[in-house]
């Protein structure tokens, strides 16, 4: 039998190339839906505050879980706070923060894995749970937002409107005996963009700190910085972030953010 003509034989040559072509296409795509069917931990907004949504995922040993911060105003970062051993992680700020980024953290050890925010670690809780068979374990519930009346141990309510006029920011804080002794802290951050800075992120804009010297109402008010107060003069607005920090004589701090609209 004569050999196979020059023409055929490359075109034989072709067929196995697209034949191993649409085989690992086929795997990327199967790959593809998997990663989808988990979405990605990512900072959330509440009545009051912020929170990670999910706040619970379960994954097998070996598995990744993805992370991300979309937004362009509010950093948010990544603490672990326990677990049997640290994960390994690839674009999200562990021990950090930032504002629009993503990544993710692959689990080799079986667990249970506390985190929280690295800006928020009152507000912002979850959990990672990792398996040790190949099959996941049902999703454990993670612990949900914090309830709309209590703060937490040290904070009984907070009273700060979201819309305000003049250059400086005014409310109230309502702490419980636990916190006597320690001091108040308030700040207040806007997007550098807003400023007519150089760089992404935030910069802070001003700051007031007061001792606690007594349970029950205690107002507080934080004054523009002059570059801050230039810009809402320019532009007739502001958008802020603040964040108070209660910091007891001892034990954790309890933190809360708001958002809220300056106008002149």
């Amino acid at each position: 039998m004569a050999p196979p003509r020059r023409g055929e034989a490359r075109r034989r040559h072709g067929r196995r190339l697209l034949l191993l072509v649409l085989i690992a296409l086929a795997g990327l795509q199967s790959t593809a839906i998997g990663l989808a069917d988990e979405p990605p931990v990512e900072p959330a907004e509440t009545a009051t505050g912020f929170a990670w949504k999910p706040s619970g995922v379960t994954v097998a040993a070996g598995g990744t879980v993805a992370f991300r911060n979309p937004g362009a105003v509010t950093p948010h970062g990544v603490h672990w706070t326990g677990g049997p051993g640290k994960p390994s992680c690839s674009g999200v700020p562990v021990d950090a923060s930032g504002t629009s980024w993503s990544g993710a953290c692959t689990f080799v050890q079986a667990g249970t894995y506390p985190f929280v925010c690295t800006v928020h670690p009152e507000e912002m809780k979850g959990t990672i749970t990792v398996a040790s068979g190949e099959t996941p374990a049902p999703p454990m519930p993670g612990p949900g937002p914090p309830p709309a009346v209590s703060e937490g141990p040290l904070v009984e309510t907070l009273r700060l409107a979201g819309r305000q006029h003049g250059r400086a920011i005014h409310g109230s804080i309502a702490v419980s005996s636990a916190a006597v002794g320690g001091r108040l802290k308030a700040e207040l951050r806007a997007s550098r963009a807003a400023l007519g800075a150089h760089g992404k992120g935030m910069a802070r804009v001003g700051t007031v700190s007061r001792s606690i010297a007594n349970a029950g109402q205690l107002p507080f008010a934080v004054r523009l910085r002059p570059t801050a107060q230039r810009t809402l003069q320019r532009r007739g607005s502001l958008s802020l972030i603040v964040n108070i920090i209660i910091r007891p004589p001892s034990g954790p701090a309890a933190t809360m953010t708001r958002r809220v609209k300056l106008s002149e």
